[in-house]
């Protein structure tokens, strides 16, 4: 068995469509978000493989802040199914970059890795984490929520970012209808991302939750609003087959 060395890769994407402020990843000196204290949570998959699929995740009743299929997270600390830890970020000003995180053995062969985006959003994080050896694919977001109160409730608008897998980006586009209190979204899907994540559902608490579908598979998306007024928004979509979970965050335009 070889040495397990870690490694940091920083790769740029031009984020056309996030807005100002947040920072990088990995300091010790990160400001914890300020409106609502996220939840820690973990919903049982751990461990779950395209041979053996865990079994179809069910909808929570109440979207919570922040959502992790495997390991915990914490404000913007990301902690693994293997225990380490990432803070996702610091101070400073963020060039816009998706950070990768890679656990590798002595021979260069990949064990972990670890990616989170995007640096120039405000209050929103989203990320994946991939363990190679045993093809366990996770997703998890986290940000500084919008109180349910302060959630529009009348007009529409459309959010536009990013969904991601591993540490592939693609774009993601959501229209809101507040006054409908409905969600519907799509991560486009190509050769590189994977099949496209099309998903419908519902607003209520300064969340949504719903139904996700990607290729042949069905399964469920949750997530919250993010910003003093709902300036953005961060989720997952889940799946039996992990290897098509999946996490976004987008900027309202």
């Amino acid at each position: 068995m070889g040495i397990l060395k870690p490694g940091l890769l920083l790769t740029a994407f031009v984020l056309t469509a996030c807005g100002g402020g947040g920072g990088g990843g990995g300091g010790s000196d990160s400001t914890p978000p300020v409106t609502t204290a996220p939840v820690q949570t973990d919903n049982g998959n751990t461990g779950a493989t395209p041979e053996t699929p865990a079994t179809t995740p069910e909808t929570p009743a109440t979207a919570p802040v922040s959502l992790t299929t495997g390991g915990t997270i914490s404000g913007w600390t990301y902690t693994t199914p293997e225990g380490r830890e990432y803070v996702m970020r610091g101070t400073g000003i963020s060039a816009g970059l998706t950070q990768t995180q890679r656990l590798t053995r002595d021979d260069h062969s990949p064990v972990s890795s670890t990616s989170w985006c995007c640096g120039r959003m405000s209050y929103t994080t989203f990320g994946t984490w991939t363990q190679y050896e045993k093809g366990q694919h996770e997703v998890f977001y986290t940000g500084d929520a919008t109180l349910a109160a302060n959630v529009p409730t009348q007009g529409t608008a459309t959010y536009v970012g990013y969904g991601m897998r591993e540490n592939i980006l693609s774009d993601a586009r959501f229209n809101i209808d507040f006054a409908a209190k409905t969600i519907n979204g799509t991560i486009a899907g190509n050769e590189v991302f994977g099949s496209e994540v099309a998903m419908q559902g519902n607003i209520a608490n300064g969340g949504f939750t719903g139904s996700a579908q990607s290729g042949e598979q069905a399964g469920t998306f949750t997530g919250h609003f993010n910003g003093p007024t709902a300036e953005e928004l961060g989720g997952l979509a889940q799946f039996a087959d992990t290897t098509k979970n999946a996490s976004f965050g987008a900027t309202r335009q």
